[in-house]
């Protein structure tokens, strides 16, 4: 995959957003990691986990040979008076982000209990979601703060459907892209949660290969994913169980997203992540460098 490169999360490390997720590892534990594992690159995870100095940052970053790549943002985007605290966050992180020239900042909705609740159940998603009428402010929504990072910042904004969230199954998908200017929004390619959201990965990296402009790869364990989500479990109660596995262990097709990404001439960044707790005594770089051989086979970068 020509012109292509490849990048970790420190998700894989168990360092996430969500409150009361489990251990933190040291951040430069994590990048030193990232770094033996052959990775060129990170995003820059939960606000506050790598240091949001500029210069500190910088240095960090350099000492390993990595760049900063884009930076997930979860932002509370259902409900039209929470749009100031979404621009603030949006600024805040685009801000640090331009600094370094990173590739894209990537937007998500927050969720709220209700969809974490039903999450990974897409006949309940789609009852206990965005009204088709509140479609076309939502999708104004995000295109307003993607016209604010592009014009004030020079980023690219992907969006990034994610279990437990209001963008989550298919049809929230379609709808989200139709209603976003798609020459602001483009799609962060998250072959996990597409899974995970009821979706087929392959097949909306084929029909949206335009918008594609950024790549999450994770794989799943589908059968672990139903059974726990039959017993009653979150999004994140399912993820602390295991069913995002290594590259290549689970049931995402990902030699074929490899395949549809070639043909579309993707050129951005490859991120590996694995949504997991973690441990001090955690074998995090030997994971590492397992997922970064089976992108280097996979995909040829």
């Amino acid at each position: 995959m020509h012109g292509a490169r490849v990048a970790a999360a420190p998700i894989s490390w168990g360092v996430c957003e969500i409150p009361d997720w489990g251990p933190q590892l040291p951040w430069e534990r994590v990048l030193d990691e990232m770094a033996q594992a052959g990775y060129e690159g990170t995003e820059l995870g939960p606000w506050g986990f790598l240091p949001a100095e500029p210069e500190r940052l910088r240095a960090a970053l350099q000492d390993r040979g990595l760049r900063l790549v884009a930076a997930f943002v979860p932002l509370p985007l259902r409900d039209p008076a929470h749009y100031p605290q979404a621009e603030a966050e949006v600024r805040r992180t685009a801000e640090l982000l331009a600094r370094f020239g990173a590739g894209c900042l990537v937007f998500a909705d927050a969720g709220d209990e209700l969809r974490a609740r039903v999450a990974g159940r897409p006949q309940l998603t789609a009852s206990h979601g965005i009204r088709a009428a509140d479609w076309p402010a939502y999708g104004d929504r995000v295109t307003r703060l993607a016209r604010l990072v592009r014009d004030s910042y020079g980023l690219p904004v992907a969006f990034h459907p994610h279990g437990g969230t209001y963008v989550e199954n298919p049809g929230e998908v379609e709808a989200l892209l139709a209603h976003t200017d798609p020459e602001l929004v483009g799609l962060c390619l998250d072959t996990g949660h597409l899974l995970f959201g009821g979706g087929d990965p392959v097949d909306v990296a084929r029909r949206h290969a335009s918008r594609v402009r950024h790549v999450h790869l994770k794989d799943v364990d589908a059968s672990r994913l139903r059974g726990l989500l039959a017993q009653g479990l979150t999004y994140a109660q399912a993820a602390k169980q295991g069913v995002f596995v290594e590259l290549g262990t689970g049931s995402v097709d990902l030699p074929g997203i490899a395949a549809r990404l070639r043909e579309a001439g993707y050129r951005g960044w490859l991120v590996v992540e694995q949504d997991r707790v973690v441990t001090d005594d955690t074998d995090t770089l030997a994971s590492a460098r397992r997922n970064r051989e089976f992108v280097r086979r996979t995909f040829g970068v």
